[in-house]
């Protein structure tokens, strides 16, 4: 799917490339540091299915935002995903998370690290998918599109632990995307209704994927580039990740 461009505004539109730039500055500094994203989170161990990269994921405990790498679906373009969350209450309000190893604090109380989007990265880190799954998937409190995509414009990411190439990635990619993350969600929460009993279907373990985008962020970014020109604005030209280093490494499997 295409990035929605020429219905924007040129204000908007130069939202989107600020968003695109971010993206690739943060794209080329994890390529220079780690030789990939997926390696910034795998630090050369080889990959186990269903592990969490980096162990215990990246949170910001302060937004309430967080993601995690893993790998276990055979897809043909990818290599595995990170899923993306946002802790809320059962009402959708954001919660701040406690310290850490504080005595007797749980980190979940009241709240739960609920899925908003899964993006799928090929074995170079090139984000080749974006896709929504089942509540049984990633548990947590299940919500609406809309209720869903007011989590994901809150959704940041400051960089923790070292992951700061990454959450920056992270958090400038999911803004450059809003529109197609839009599509994926309302896609789904169709899928679902269109079920004999949509309660039901949430836990059907047949439906794991709901609803699906494939991707071309390469060429998105140059389309946006091209659109910049056509409309005359001041383009801020978007080079190839390569100019930036090589993200051909292949992590190991």
């Amino acid at each position: 799917m295409r990035l929605p461009l020429r219905g924007l505004s040129d204000a908007e539109l130069l939202r989107t490339h600020r968003a695109a730039k971010d993206s690739l500055d943060s794209f080329g500094r994890a390529i220079r540091r780690h030789g990939s994203l997926i390696q910034s989170w795998v630090a050369g161990a080889d990959v186990v299915a269903l592990d969490h990269y980096p162990d215990g994921g990246v949170v910001d405990r302060r937004r309430g935002s967080q993601f995690f790498y893993h790998s276990h679906r055979a897809a043909d373009a990818e290599h595995g995903h990170l899923h993306l969350f946002w802790h809320a209450t059962r009402s959708g309000r954001r919660r701040r998370l406690g310290t850490p190893g504080r005595p007797g604090q749980s980190d979940w109380t009241r709240t739960a690290p609920s899925h908003l989007i899964a993006i799928g990265l090929d074995a170079r880190g090139l984000p080749v998918s974006l896709f929504s799954v089942n509540h049984w998937v990633a548990d947590g409190h299940w919500f609406d599109a809309d209720t869903t995509l007011g989590m994901v414009r809150r959704f940041e990411l400051q960089g923790s632990d070292g992951h700061a190439d990454s959450c920056r990635w992270v958090t400038a990619f999911v803004r450059l995307y809003e529109p197609v993350i839009e599509r994926v969600l309302r896609a789904r929460d169709r899928r679902i209704a269109s079920q004999p009993c949509p309660v039901a279907a949430l836990e059907d373990r047949r439906i794991e994927v709901v609803s699906m985008a494939r991707l071309d962020w390469l060429a998105d970014l140059a389309r946006i580039d091209d659109e910049l020109k056509r409309r005359g604005l001041e383009p801020v030209t978007c080079p190839s990740p390569r100019s930036h280093g090589r993200p051909t490494d292949r992590p190991r499997t």
